[in-house]
């Protein structure tokens, strides 16, 4: 039974493989992301305090029932010697009903629920900027994720050719034809190549980790990422072109109008408070029992309506106070929102130009990689013919590992870059 029950934890710990495009990424970040699903519950939030502003438009009823034992009256004189005592109903009740009605307050209830809605749309584009974001950091993790498994293929390539120079210095070694200094390099540079395997592993280990929690897949499945579908073309445009698309659809920058907007609302709200209010009451009372004159146990009832005008005579010399800072906050988010821009343009400039350097560079460095593993080539044939030193095939095999890993970063940089252009113009 222990045997059975270890055996099935391991499987169940065991790492599966599981092969995933960019598109199956951004679903389950959509669908599990706990960033996200906040975001998305600010928007809710956002929404049902709107509803609660509405209700500033219904009329304020209130209602209050008591009942209640009377007792009856004793009357002192000022010596307190008890001179009468006067029989009154003893229980009594009381029942009253009272409604009030805003009629008129400068606009201040629908400034309020314009106010609300603002905010929803600001969390709205708050939940468009998140998503973006998080996007972005997945595709980043995912690119990178890719890079250091390719660097992982490259780096076992590469050991597995260490490998067998290993074994042919040891035979010639043996044939006393080469030194054991040049054995003992062989045998470093492998271990070097094992070293780095390792470290690059260990990469993979803790990038696959932070992707799964950031897509909320289950820890135990390692990603494979394929970039074969991800089109990273960008159109024949200039960096103008981008910058008026950031400028149009960066959720970030629509954030800050949307800021200038709340500001200026809250203006608005403030100075309302100048402005008197008016209103509508109405109320019904019923008592008993009658107390005045000659007591008796019967209702009184009355009602009343009528009109309530009331003016908050503090805001003459209160509100200008207020409406300054309102009038500072206007322009602070105003001053934001440059700074955003400015930020956008930047990004914008730094990834269309890292894309093109990227692309210049891959058409470099894939000459260099030819060249590179030609080298090698001739430079391994030479040493089995004993016209080259080992340094000599070291070296080879160091530019060939190079121009290798540089081909791979050169290719991941460029689907990096026009990502993060996408991220930047807000189309991603």
């Amino acid at each position: 039974m222990l045997f059975v029950l270890g055996n099935t934890t391991a499987i169940a710990q065991e790492v599966q493989e599981r092969t995933m495009t960019v598109q199956e990424l951004a679903e389950s970040l959509q669908k599990n992301n706990i960033q996200l699903k906040i975001a998305n519950t600010s928007v809710k939030v956002a929404d049902a305090r709107i509803e609660e502003v509405k209700t500033n438009r219904l009329p304020d009823i209130s209602t209050d029932v008591s009942a209640f034992y009377l007792s009856d009256v004793t009357i002192y004189d000022t010596g307190f010697k008890k001179l009468q005592k006067v029989d009154l109903p003893n229980f009594g009740n009381q029942f009253n009903v009272k409604a009030n009605q805003l009629l008129f307050a400068g606009g201040k209830i629908n400034k309020s629920i314009a106010l609300a809605e603002l905010s929803k749309n600001l969390s709205e584009n708050q939940l468009i900027n998140t998503e973006q974001t998080m996007k972005l950091n997945g595709i980043e993790l995912y690119l990178n994720l890719y890079n250091l498994q390719n660097q992982k293929s490259i780096l076992e390539n590469n050991k597995n050719l260490a490998s067998k120079r290993t074994q042919n210095t040891k035979f010639f070694y043996e044939q006393n034809m080469i030194t054991k200094n040049e054995m003992l390099r062989a045998q470093v540079l492998e271990r070097q190549l094992e070293q780095s395997i390792l470290q690059v592993q260990n990469a993979i280990d803790i990038t696959n980790k932070n992707l799964t929690l950031l897509t909320g897949l289950d820890e135990n499945i390692l990603i494979i990422p394929t970039i074969d579908n991800i089109k990273h073309n960008i159109r024949k445009q200039d960096e103008q072109f981008y910058r008026q698309i950031a400028f149009t659809k960066n959720p970030q920058l629509n954030a800050s109008d949307m800021q200038i907007a709340i500001a200026e609302k809250n203006f608005e709200l403030t100075q309302t408070d100048r402005i008197p209010v008016l209103a509508a009451f109405a109320g019904y009372n019923a008592n008993r029992p009658q107390t005045s004159g000659t007591p008796i146990d019967l209702y009184s009832n009355t009602y009343q309506v009528g009109l309530s005008l009331s003016y908050n005579i503090g805001s003459v010399y209160k509100n200008s106070k207020k409406e300054a800072v309102d009038k500072i906050v206007i322009d602070q988010a105003a001053q934001q929102k440059e700074a955003v821009r400015q930020q956008i343009e930047s990004d914008v400039n730094t990834a269309y130009k890292n894309y093109h350097q990227a692309i210049q560079q891959r058409e470099v460095s894939i000459i260099n990689q030819e060249a590179a593993s030609e080298n090698y080539r001739i430079t391994e044939l030479k040493y089995k013919n004993q016209l080259v030193t080992y340094i000599e095939i070291i070296d080879a095999a160091n530019t060939k590992l190079q121009a290798e890993l540089q081909v791979l970063d050169d290719q991941t940089n460029i689907i990096l870059n026009y990502v993060r252009l996408l991220r930047v113009t807000g189309e991603l």
